[in-house]
């Protein structure tokens, strides 16, 4: 396995008070090599937190992450570039005065390449489905779906392994969405990656992941495969699955 998730809890202090707010409570899972796993749950449920354990911007409290067997942030600084992660907010995720092509080849520079970038940059684009002669432009001229398959690209320049895309479609227009979907499909398979899909909408990550986790109140409550949610047990996933008319399965 790729990622191993073990008895993970985390809580925060309350501000004004001297309790503590227990967001995640052990929560167990792994992620196979080449695998899409979708982790949905409504707001404050604990995506979020988790995501910023696995990427390890945060310690946990009690319990471990691994990655190939060895703990994050050891995996991470032995391995650098081969995590990378797409967030929610493009607009805020991009430097506004960084050109399409500085903001493509900043996750490169930064380790170190130097030679080729132009054309690096340019195969990125292509990969993405975007054009070449927008690599002097600036994210204010780009529209959503734009923007966002840049920051694709970026995660992608430096080759990752394992990628955690975090409510990356969720500001997008539906239509957009369907397209960049498509593109995480196409690019999966491409570069033979691996992702921690992080959503709130059952549909998207019914049709990206290979199996689905359901994260309610800081547990997680179910963990099914894709092709088996109609078999869901428990309330809160029944209850997501019954909002999604029409869904066929």
């Amino acid at each position: 396995m790729l990622v191993e998730v073990k008895n993970i809890h985390k809580s925060y202090s309350k501000i004004g008070t001297k309790g503590k707010l227990h967001v995640l409570k052990g929560i167990n899972f792994y992620i196979e090599e080449g695998s899409c796993v979708g982790l949905i749950g409504e707001s404050g449920s604990g995506k979020s937190t988790l995501s910023r354990l696995i990427l390890g911007l945060e310690k946990p409290d009690d319990g471990e992450i691994k990655i190939e067997g060895k703990p994050v942030k050891k995996w991470i600084k032995e391995n650098k570039g081969k995590m990378s992660v797409v967030f929610q907010d493009y607009t805020s995720s991009a430097n506004p005065n960084f050109t399409v092509k500085e903001v493509i080849s900043e996750p490169l520079l930064a380790l170190g390449q130097k030679e080729n970038i132009d054309k690096i940059v340019e195969e990125l684009l292509e990969k993405v489905g975007l054009p070449t002669n927008l690599v002097h432009r600036y994210p204010h001229e780009l529209s959503g779906g734009q923007m966002q398959r840049v920051c694709i690209a970026r995660a992608i320049s430096t080759k990752p392994k394992f990628m955690v895309l975090d409510e990356a479609i969720s500001a997008l227009d539906v239509s957009i969405q369907a397209q960049i979907l498509e593109l995480l499909k196409k690019l999966k398979k491409d570069l033979d990656m691996t992702y921690l899909f992080i959503a709130h909408d059952l549909q998207a990550v019914a049709n990206l992941c290979d199996q689905v986790l359901f994260l309610y109140k800081g547990e997680l409550v179910e963990n099914i495969d894709s092709s088996e949610l109609a078999y869901v047990k428990n309330d809160y996933a029944k209850r997501l699955l019954d909002a999604v008319i029409p869904f066929s399965i």
